[in-house]
């Protein structure tokens, strides 16, 4: 052994968090994801929802940063969990668990 020794300080996590590295790969994996669930909500849903999915950034009130792919349009709720007159689709879901390889 080289007698290195790693000390990790839990008081250094919220500014690596904060950092741009982790801000970027937040923000790369939800572009990532967007271009996939809006494929598929194309295919199963419509355009007008499919138009409604895009990424959004945000800082949470304690500053853990953050990177979400969301449908905002008002019937987004009902594909995604299903209601009783809408099946229950999971785009935003099914899309956060596919590879662009195809292997989920």
């Amino acid at each position: 052994m080289s007698g290195i020794r790693f000390e990790f300080d839990p008081n250094c996590l919220p500014e690596i968090m904060r950092s741009e590295p982790v801000r970027g790969a937040l923000k790369a994996e939800a572009d990532r994801i967007a271009p996939i669930a809006r494929t598929i909500a194309r295919s199963e849903v419509s355009d007008e929802f499919a138009d409604s999915i895009h990424v959004v950034e945000e800082v949470r009130p304690r500053g853990r940063p953050t990177a979400a792919v969301v449908a905002d349009s008002a019937d987004a709720a009902g594909h995604e969990h299903g209601t009783s007159s809408t099946p229950r689709r999971r785009v935003l879901g099914r899309a956060a668990h596919t590879r662009i390889d195809g292997v989920t």
